[in-house]
């Protein structure tokens, strides 16, 4: 197994600091330490993580999107991405094709067929649905036919592979109840994340500093993509109602800027708020150290897991979230969740005043965290299912 090659599809700009390429690396990285050779082909554009040994395209002009959601420069990246996995497969012969994303999926299916001779398997790694996630997006906003052709394409699209992944149990169910699959065909390998290590006294001190935020108040964090299709409207929304909750202050770590910093003037929140804009995920886990209680304002069907979710719970803290499939299934039983934005609003307003129930809800979540959704667990079913894929290959 130590001589196999994977090479990896990602059509994406990897790496740019979001919950998609955070479980591409700890994939890459978990396969690995389970003994296998990984290249990612990717986009020219994106970071260079130490982990991750990346192959990219020429670049393009104007294409410097790295934030989630369309452009128009991604059908010419693709076709891109394409004639340069071609040839990393002449020239690596990999033994699987892992395909990340949709747009992976078609071209790891087009390299596997260019080389059928060689009946390389082809696994898919799904982080939710296509047609979902463009509805988020607003891409189908009265074009109901292309909604339909979008679900027809992905219905086909679940086809290809000879393995299916996926990041979270709903996923698991959406893809199987969706497309028609049998639910044994697609193996769970759920997104993990880094425990997170407690800050010295002078490392939050110079941090706080660093940051701007003011001492003895409570700390909400939000981190992640300021777009409407990862709860942004609801994260407006609470902002708004914590107006005259002065011993609240939030800590947003997320781009673009631009998409929430003009409601905070506005609205004179901007002194209520503090704007990282983008964050290494090297050191994002030190942002959420210094805070109190975490805000996760999507409420989506999509079915993707949630990155923002495992890094709440590896730093221990208390989580607000609303009330759907997703969440339920990755906090503790029993933990609280909202129905509806006031109540969202209130369960912040009523943790802000009470330590201790912080510090129990927050205890409650590590402990969670560590039985459940360490890298250790992606790992093992890692293994389960490369160990499925190749036997039968």
């Amino acid at each position: 197994m130590t001589e196999l090659r994977i090479m990896h599809i990602a059509p994406t700009p990897f790496f740019s600091d979001r919950g998609c390429h955070i479980r591409i690396e700890g994939i890459v990285r978990s396969l690995s330490e389970l003994g296998f050779q990984n290249t990612v082909c990717t986009y020219h554009h994106g970071r260079e993580v130490a982990t991750v040994q990346t192959i990219r395209i020429k670049a393009i002009k104007n294409y410097t999107q790295t934030e989630a959601g369309p452009s128009k420069y991604k059908l010419w990246a693709d076709w891109r991405l394409l004639w340069l996995c071609l040839k990393q497969y002449r020239k690596s012969k990999p033994a699987v094709i892992h395909a990340h994303l949709h747009e992976g999926l078609l071209i790891g299916w087009l390299v596997k067929t260019v080389f059928f001779w060689r009946k390389t398997p082809l696994l898919a790694d799904m982080q939710g649905s296509l047609t979902g996630e463009l509805s988020e997006h607003g891409s189908f906003a009265g074009k109901d036919w292309l909604r339909r052709l979008s679900g027809w394409f992905e219905r086909v699209l679940m086809r290809m592979p000879d393995q299916i992944i996926c990041s979270s149990p709903q996923s698991q169910e959406l893809l199987a109840l969706a497309f028609g699959l049998p639910v044994e065909d697609i193996v769970l390998v759920q997104d993990g994340a880094d425990a997170v290590q407690a800050l010295s006294n002078d490392q939050r001190s110079e941090l706080k500093q660093k940051l701007s935020l003011p001492a003895n108040k409570v700390i909400a964090v939000y981190s992640g993509a300021l777009l409407e299709g990862k709860g942004l409207p609801a994260l407006k929304e609470v902002l708004l109602a914590c107006k005259d909750e002065p011993h609240i202050h939030f800590l947003i770590i997320g781009y673009p800027v631009e998409n929430l910093h003009p409601f905070l003037v506005q609205n004179d929140l901007d002194e209520r708020c503090t704007l990282t804009g983008r964050v290494a995920f090297e050191v994002l886990p030190a942002h959420l150290a210094l805070a109190a209680v975490a805000l996760e304002p999507k409420n989506s069907g999509a079915g993707e897991g949630s990155g923002k979710l495992l890094n709440y719970l590896a730093a221990g803290l208390p989580v607000i979230a609303f009330d759907n499939r997703n969440n339920a299934d990755f906090l503790p039983a029993g933990a609280p969740l909202a129905v509806n934005v006031e109540q969202f609003t209130a369960q912040l307003q009523l943790l802000a005043q009470d330590a201790g129930l912080r510090g129990d809800l927050g205890a409650n979540n590590r402990l969670h965290f560590e039985q459940n959704y360490s890298w250790g667990t992606t790992r093992k079913q890692l293994k389960v299912a490369y160990d499925a894929l190749l036997e039968r290959s």
